[in-house]
């Protein structure tokens, strides 16, 4: 009985700790929001340069749909940094998310505490060739 005991407690003090963390921290934010940041990356990406980068046996790997996911790091500038892909894509896939991302528009940065804070956003995008 008292190892539950100790277990739920440790459970509640974990669950105060979530609680006081996410009251203290105000994510990063694109100017604009995630509708400005999903009508960016529609504008930016270009399908017609990867299309023409990608070899046969690029297409013959990775299809002509592949579906991306990758995060990045937006720095206490408001800057992108330290970007990840994950799972299969082709190189120009690859070349065209690193691009995009180096070359956008600065974030306002996540507040952790009252500071600006190191945030890492998750996105997933489609690319599709006709």
């Amino acid at each position: 009985m008292q190892k539950w005991r100790r277990y739920i407690l440790l459970l509640f003090a974990l669950l105060s700790v979530h609680a006081s963390f996410s009251q203290n921290t105000i994510p990063a934010r694109f100017p604009g929001g995630d509708t400005a940041w999903n009508k960016y990356l529609d504008s930016s990406f270009n399908n017609r340069s990867i299309a023409a980068q990608m070899t046969a046996k690029d297409f013959e790997r990775f299809g002509k749909t592949q579906k991306v996911t990758y995060s990045f790091l937006i720095l206490t500038d408001g800057s992108i940094g330290s970007i990840i892909i994950d799972g299969q894509c082709s190189q120009a896939v690859r070349n065209e998310i690193n691009r995009i991302l180096k070359t956008a528009p600065k974030w306002s940065p996540a507040i952790l505490n009252g500071q600006p804070s190191t945030f890492r956003k998750r996105q997933t995008s489609t690319f599709v060739f006709e």
